[in-house]
């Protein structure tokens, strides 16, 4: 597949998935939603976008994400590794985007997960994992990547193997329940950095469809790799322009727009509210020592998200189909 077109289509996801009003919410104090509901919200997605998902190609994609978030949260050892789970997703996303608006947005949101899940206790985020678990527990799927790599067995059960890192939560559960993960050096939970380049040590998380997943790199990578990364990408384009085989003038294909038509009522009326005080929620939050979503990371990641979008609709030429990525992958 043509070289700016993969590049196009992961802008193009990470850039719906970093949408600030789909964000937003995650971050506040809300009842879990249920998979029904999740279920609609995803057909919406598809129906709302160009790819061309039929009931089938739904249901198979539906299924996949399911069942991988579901084999993560099975496998992870203690909440720590939870959070570690979500950065290994984040910095996935950073190593797919060539766009500099759409590293902004990823570093802001790493900032933000890190930021909130460490003001919750250690309990507080297992209690989540279960009641995760609980939702996903009728979802019982086989997938092909997890069966090839042994991590699954044909009655759709999970094997879990021992991995580098084990936080062995369990075992530590009465010291550590209460705690909040800030206040718990990371080497009592078998490490793992929330650096934005540090080294996770959990595989969980990581991409699973990549030949060299399992394999733990020695050298330690920095800020300098990760701009070595990029630069090597934007080379790729230019030697692929010089070599006459792209366009200089690059027409963008096609988009994968996600969540175009969320409604545009301001999603943040809820953090305005005061108590009779005259007292916003924020604030209260913030004296009770509550985790929240930081005011000023919504406003840079608004404003950093709305340069994705300057003539999103322009150029335009043909649609995808996620589920034919899917399998080019593997």
């Amino acid at each position: 597949m043509d070289y700016f077109v993969i590049q196009s289509i992961l802008d193009e996801v990470t850039a719906a998935l970093l949408n600030p009003k789909v964000l937003s919410p995650m971050f506040e104090e809300s009842p879990m939603i249920g998979m029904p509901h999740l279920r609609t919200i995803l057909e919406s997605v598809a129906l709302s976008s160009i790819m061309k998902l039929d009931a089938n190609s739904m249901d198979k994609l539906f299924d996949l994400m399911t069942m991988m978030v579901k084999y993560q949260l099975t496998a992870a050892s203690g909440p720590r590794e939870i959070v570690l789970i979500m950065l290994n997703h984040i910095d996935g996303m950073r190593d797919m985007v060539s766009d500099v608006n759409a590293q902004k947005c990823v570093t802001l949101v790493q900032e933000m997960v890190v930021d909130f899940y460490s003001c919750l206790t250690f309990d507080e985020i297992w209690r989540a994992r279960q009641s995760c678990l609980r939702g996903l527990e009728s979802y019982n799927v086989r997938v092909s990547i997890l069966l090839r790599r042994g991590l699954q067995n044909e009655d759709a059960s999970f094997n879990i193997t021992p991995q580098r890192y084990d936080e062995r939560y369990m075992e530590h559960k009465g010291t550590l329940a209460t705690l909040k993960i800030k206040d718990v050096s990371p080497e009592t939970c078998c490490g793992g950095s929330f650096d934005t380049f540090g080294d996770r040590k959990t595989l969980l998380g990581k991409n699973i469809y990549l030949p060299t997943y399992g394999i733990m790199e020695n050298a330690k990578r920095d800020s300098q790799q990760f701009l070595r990364d990029c630069g090597v990408k934007a080379e790729l384009g230019m030697l692929a322009v010089q070599l006459g085989t792209e366009e200089t003038s690059y027409e963008r294909p096609f988009t994968l727009n996600l969540l175009s038509n969320v409604d545009d009522e301001n999603v943040n009326n809820a953090n305005n509210e005061t108590d009779s005080e005259g007292k916003s929620v924020n604030q209260k939050n913030a004296e009770n020592g509550e985790p929240k979503l930081n005011e000023d990371y919504k406003a840079k990641l608004d404003n950093v998200y709305a340069d994705f979008f300057e003539d999103e609709h322009e150029g335009l030429t043909r649609s995808m189909d996620l589920l034919d990525l899917l399998d080019e992958l593997e």
